[in-house]
């Protein structure tokens, strides 16, 4: 079970979201619900695969899906062989509840004077930045986005010049680097307790490590300082995924434009994702929705 955010681009965020709503968890059927014939599967690993093991009729004529087939049923002949096995589904899920704003809240970043409003904040109090002139829901005339990608921008140098510092405060020059996790892997083949050892003994690698807090992802550090910046900037207006005109846009699952989801690098997906939200009219609306599946 996790968290992510969605930019929901436009009006009605309810009736774009709807297509994508988990079933299972929502009990809403309605025309995104589809029956899948999972007989195969059924007969291969038997009804409980698919919880139908309760849910058996000897003819469809009995099927109740106002009740308790709601979810699926499987139908058997007289000797109790499986003649049909339904699961009820929405094929293309993708959560199980959602709230604006949630863990996000205040995202956005407002221009000066400009309107715009709070969804709620997530469990504990959590949100992305609870500052002044902050947003969950704006027109996209009203949200400052080079001022969140100089923000962005500003964050990350002064994370590189942190991490060039701990090098010099450890011994070693600036501009001194490491071998990456994947370059160190690759020297150990089907050892990994191997290759971890390599990798975390490297002595500048953990004096970032340290200096940043970090936990993983150190490696993002030999990106040399200004590409380091400028992919700050690119990824400052990115979340998870895109919803527009009710279409749902990831860059790990559906693709964008035609290309596969093999073929978009990150730095791809963000680019896309910029052009999309500067080419939108001044009175786009724009919803950032904390998403649970």
């Amino acid at each position: 079970m996790s968290h992510f955010a969605v930019m929901v681009i436009g009006q009605d965020v309810e009736k774009q979201l709807a297509p994508y709503h988990e079933f299972e968890c929502t009990g809403r059927d309605d025309q995104y619900v589809k029956n899948i014939d999972v007989t195969d599967e059924c007969r291969k690993h038997g009804l409980d695969w698919y919880g139908l093991d309760e849910n058996t009729v000897t003819d469809e004529s009995e099927v109740e899906l106002d009740g308790v087939h709601k979810y699926g049923y499987a139908v058997v002949d007289s000797e109790g062989l499986l003649v049909k096995a339904v699961n009820r589904t929405n094929p293309n899920k993708e959560w199980d509840w959602y709230q604006v704003g949630g863990r996000w809240s205040g995202f956005l970043k407002l221009k000066q004077d400009a309107a715009g409003s709070l969804g709620g904040r997530g469990l504990t109090g959590s949100c992305a930045n609870d500052g002044d002139g902050r947003a969950d829901v704006a027109v996209k005339g009203a949200i400052d986005f080079e001022g969140m990608r100089d923000e962005a921008g500003a964050k990350a140098a002064a994370n590189w010049d942190k991490a060039a510092e701990a090098k010099i405060a450890s011994g070693f020059a600036a501009e001194t680097t490491w071998d990456a996790w994947q370059v160190v892997r690759e020297r150990h083949p089907g050892n990994i307790e191997a290759a971890r050892e390599e990798y975390h003994s490297q002595e500048v690698m953990r004096a970032v490590k340290k200096a940043l807090d970090l936990w993983d992802g150190t490696d993002k550090f030999l990106t040399p300082r200004e590409e380091f910046i400028k992919q700050a900037r690119e990824s400052a207006l990115v979340l998870f995924g895109v919803v527009k005109d009710s279409k749902w846009f990831a860059k790990g699952e559906m693709g964008w434009f035609g290309m596969s989801t093999d073929d978009m690098t990150q730095p791809e997906w963000n680019r896309k994702v910029n052009e999309l939200l500067d080419e939108l009219p001044d009175d786009t609306l724009i919803t950032v929705v904390d998403c649970h599946i």
